[in-house]
């Protein structure tokens, strides 16, 4: 098994065991510190991950709202040059603001071609750790953490 692998299991089961306070709370705070970041690719919550869905609907109803696609390759039809920001999930963060996701690596392919734009990984306090990850050369850290 992978370093990788294993902390994308540890992490799974971290982020599983949220408590149903926390999951009701993290996304009121989310939606405060996010709701004056401009246009925002975001993404629907799948899982265990914290709920977009209110920030979402406030940004959907502003107009300010671009979702991140179910077919990623779809990505680079959204328009970049109109993005303020980028909201990206992860199963954790480290003290470095490298992610472990899935392990598909479409949000690594997403963050290199980003630029100048703000990239924000979004979750949990629960999801930070203090040890670094393991890290390939494609992997790309976010610039700013927001973790409720």
């Amino acid at each position: 098994m992978t370093p990788k692998i294993k902390w994308r299991q540890i992490l799974l089961e971290r982020r599983k065991a949220i408590s149903k306070e926390r999951r009701k709370e993290a996304p009121l705070i989310l939606k405060e510190k996010l709701q004056a970041r401009g246009r925002i690719l975001s993404f629907t919550s799948i899982g265990s991950e914290v709920d977009l869905s209110l920030l979402n609907e406030l940004l959907a109803k502003e107009k300010r709202l671009f979702l991140v696609p179910y077919r990623i390759d779809a990505l680079f039809e959204v328009p970049m040059s109109e993005i303020d920001c980028i909201l990206v999930p992860a199963l954790g963060f480290d003290r470095k603001m490298y992610r472990i996701g899935y392990g598909k690596g479409y949000y690594d392919r997403l963050l290199a071609t980003s630029g100048d734009i703000p990239t924000i990984g979004v979750g949990f306090q629960e999801q930070m750790c203090e040890e670094l990850f393991p890290v390939d050369p494609w992997d790309v850290p976010v610039k700013e953490l927001i973790l409720a």
